[in-house]
């Protein structure tokens, strides 16, 4: 795959004014489970909706945001054009229940008013109760059958109770997806998991994340480090996801244990949460698979929320997305977007923005050995890792949020035909609240 020619600088201006489109006149239902800046947990997807949303609400869209959580709401306040019309707090809601709740509370909220689209990701199904007319788009994202195909986990390895709700979600996002007017999955290789795995009939769009370029530089930065960053020298290796098999995280510690026998003041930051202890490896359980006298090199920082996480980005040596299977992997292109060298897995999600030794290194999921090799490479040679950034950085404003939103737009009108204007008739002081 060839990257397109754009020029770059470190300062990286990503929403160049151009000749204004004309207004859209139509008005958008999106709901979630994570937004930056609303809800306490956010990972990629929270932060891509984030800068979506309001790059829609430029081109002319009217958009409403219905938030679901099991935690309290950060901000209710406006955000850059998006209404927020309901954080809903659903740490009371039975598990057995959850998935029937948000979906119905969702149809209720499209019933109040008219809207030419939904836009809703597939994970927790919240579209699965929509009347079957509605102009539904569902954002193939990642869904819980992905995740556990991912992970390794058959049903029969799950306990009872949590059989029955990854059950559960399964049908709900099947049906959700089965009532969806077309399909926007993030890369192409959710596109060919889901066709492969799924009787989908629905027209399909791949339309790509975005990430808030601009941002994203600035506070890499200005931001804060994590609470906990370690002190001392050395070359620091970052890696970033859930603590979790399907993303990585024992290659990660198994490649670090390789990289320090030759490379011993390098250290290992981990920057996510920790996965189910029932499943997926706890900190001594990982730290095992290092020497014990290297344990000291190793950080475990938990989940980083907000923009201390792109000042993380910009003090690390190299990133580490090791994923066996991502769909797109947004924290990726935003270490690219930061100019500090990636590695990542090949086969999946990463294949749509990044190529092996031209913007990052990639290798083989599952594979620790060429990890550490990796690692070592760009620890022992800056050069390559200086010729890798430069490259990433000429192509990253593909990926920010105005040039995504105009595509996503062009994809919905595609799928749906043009907009009958809903949100004109429906008037902007008809309130919608849940």
């Amino acid at each position: 795959m060839d990257l397109p020619d754009l020029p770059s600088s470190h300062t990286v201006r990503a929403d160049v004014p151009t000749d204004p489109a004309p207004p859209r006149h139509e008005r958008w239902l999106v709901g979630v489970t994570e937004y930056a800046g609303v809800t306490e947990y956010t990972g990629g997807i929270g932060r891509h909706y984030a800068a979506l949303l309001p790059a829609l609400a430029k081109h002319g869209v009217s958009v409403d945001l219905l938030v679901f959580s099991d935690r309290p709401a950060l901000s209710r306040r406006h955000l850059a054009g998006v209404r927020l019309i309901g954080y809903v707090n659903t740490r009371l809601i039975p598990p057995t229940l959850v998935f029937g709740f948000r979906a119905l509370l969702v149809r209720l909220a499209y019933l109040r008013r008219p809207y030419d689209r939904v836009f809703l990701p597939e994970w927790d199904a919240l579209g699965a109760a929509l009347p079957r007319r509605a102009p539904l788009l569902t954002n193939l994202a990642t869904s819980m059958r992905l995740a556990t195909e991912v992970a390794g986990y058959p049903a029969s390895s799950l306990p009872l109770g949590r059989r029955l709700l990854v059950a559960m979600q399964n049908r709900f996002e099947d049906r959700q997806i089965q009532r969806s007017a077309g399909l926007i999955p993030i890369s192409r290789a959710m596109r060919e998991w889901t066709q492969h795995t799924l009787p989908v009939l629905q027209p399909v769009r791949v339309v790509r994340n975005c990430i808030d370029v601009e941002h994203v530089v600035a506070a890499s930065l200005s931001a804060p480090l994590p609470s906990g960053w370690p002190h001392g020298d050395g070359p620091v290796v970052l890696f970033l996801g859930r603590l979790e098999r399907r993303k990585g995280v024992v290659d990660a510690m198994q490649a670090f244990a390789e990289v320090t026998q030759q490379i011993p003041s390098a250290r290992l930051v981990l920057a996510g949460a920790s996965g189910d202890g029932r499943f997926e490896p706890t900190i001594p359980q990982l730290l095992a698979l290092l020497p014990e006298d290297r344990h000291n090199r190793v950080t475990f920082l938990g989940h980083v929320a907000g923009d201390e996480l792109y000042r993380a980005i910009w003090r690390s040596s190299v990133v580490l997305c090791p994923s066996r299977w991502e769909g797109f992997g947004n924290v990726a292109l935003e270490t690219q977007a930061i100019r500090t060298p990636l590695i990542c897995t090949e086969g999946s999600g990463f294949d749509d923005f990044c190529v092996n030794e031209k913007n990052a290194l990639m290798v083989p999921p599952q594979s620790p050995a060429a990890l550490a090799d990796a690692i070592r490479r760009i620890l022992t040679d800056p050069a390559l890792g200086q010729k890798l950034t430069r490259a990433a950085a000429k192509s990253v404003r593909h990926f920010a949020p105005a040039a995504v939103a105009a595509d996503l737009l062009l994809a919905a009108d595609e799928i749906l035909g043009a907009t009958s204007g809903a949100g004109d008739r429906a008037g902007s002081n008809n309130e919608a609240s849940v």
